[in-house]
């Protein structure tokens, strides 16, 4: 078996196999709780970070959610946006058409 047939074979099993045991949607719908660390069962709380920090479908939500988190973390601290940034945003929305009045 050639190194290409391993790969797709092994890939195969990935699509097929949940990481951490459990489903994309369960795993989703645990995003919070495990995030907030309100999840009461540590093998359930372990399952969801598994499957969590390595499904590729799963993983970009986690990260936006970190990201945003962090973003609102930021806000309430008192964390003013830099100015450059602003500018960029607001010719941004300028050239879609918004008005800043």
């Amino acid at each position: 078996m050639s190194w290409v047939d391993e790969l797709r074979r092994l890939l195969g099993r990935m699509k097929k196999e949940s990481p951490g045991g459990i489903s994309c949607q369960a795993a989703v719908d645990r995003l919070f709780e495990w995030l907030d660390g309100e999840l009461d069962d540590p093998e359930l709380a372990a399952q969801v970070g598994t499957h969590l920090e390595t499904c590729a479908r799963c993983y970009p939500r986690l990260a936006f959610e970190r990201s945003f988190r962090e973003a609102l973390e930021r806000v309430a601290d008192g964390e003013k946006t830099p100015d450059e940034l602003r500018t960029r945003i607001l010719e941004s929305l300028e050239s879609e058409g918004f008005s800043g009045s």
